[in-house]
């Protein structure tokens, strides 16, 4: 778990992958500030806030950007596409990255990275009276979050164009982060969203050596400690544990069957005549 600021002066996150250790965070699709820091107290290293799948609006990015840091994690968005006014909204909030959706090909995730990164490297619009610059009007962008290095860039692959055109993609300078998007690569493959099936296995295993080969980090979804392991053994050190709702809804659904279970075991014992007569 990280301690961030507003005002951090690197992005712990890149730190820590380029120092050869691996990370993990949570898919976030409730608009919750409150859901958000309970993850990261947590102990997660970051939250991708999800504007593509996720119900985020710009205010509920930025509290959740805001719970997010002050709970000790990264928080990250996933924009709604290839689309430059979300990734200056998310970045101008103070978001350390971005996460781009459905990249096809290598021109469209250079596109992405040109988002995240200010000129010469991109395109991004520089105001220096942002969150992301701490209000302050500082007298260059070579500092803390307005730097060009701290901003993270990600892209998921998931779609065949992409998984073709990888090699190009993998040799994108600046690009941070290649994420293989196993639930859409596997209808994109004719598995009818089996993420498990040997065809989306192949992609991904081979896939994921390509991209650690080239020097990137790649990242995929795991669910379970089992999972965990295979991901880390194949080489992946970018991990998204699940999705909140998910993960909130498998916890209540535990306790629900834990109590049904006692409750007829208690039931097996004591009947409700019993407990009358006892009373």
């Amino acid at each position: 778990m990280f301690t961030n600021t507003s005002a951090q002066t690197e992005n712990r996150l890149k730190v820590k992958l380029a120092s050869g250790h691996a990370v993990l965070g949570v898919w976030s699709i409730i608009p919750s500030p409150v859901v958000v820091e309970i993850f990261g107290l947590g102990g997660i290293d970051f939250a991708i806030l999800d504007m593509e799948h996720g119900i985020f609006d710009v205010g509920a990015l930025d509290s959740c950007v805001r719970a997010c840091e002050a709970a000790g994690a990264v928080p990250l968005v996933r924009i709604p596409g290839l689309d430059p006014s979300a990734a200056q909204w998310a970045l101008d909030l103070g978001a350390h990255g971005i996460v781009a959706p459905q990249v096809s090909n290598a021109s469209e995730a250079e596109a992405v990275v040109k988002m995240a990164k200010y000129p010469p490297l991109g395109t991004r619009g520089y105001n220096p009276f942002t969150r992301a610059a701490q209000y302050a009007n500082p007298p260059d962008n070579r500092s803390g979050k307005l730097n060009n290095d701290f901003s993270l860039s990600c892209v998921i692959i998931e779609n065949e164009s992409a998984v073709a055109d990888l090699a190009r993609i993998c040799a994108i300078p600046r690009l941070d982060v290649i994420y293989m998007g196993i639930y859409d690569l596997s209808v994109a493959l004719g598995c009818d969203g089996d993420t498990k099936h040997p065809r989306v296995t192949e992609v991904v295993e081979r896939s994921i050596a390509q991209i650690r080969a080239a020097g990137k980090a790649a990242g995929m979804m795991v669910r379970s400690q089992k999972d965990i392991a295979t991901a880390l053994a194949l080489g992946a050190n970018f991990l998204v544990y699940s999705v909140d709702t998910s993960l909130i809804h498998e916890a209540v659904a535990r306790a629900v069957t834990s109590f049904q279970s006692e409750q007829q075991a208690f039931s097996s014992i004591v009947t409700p005549t019993e407990i009358i007569e006892t009373t």
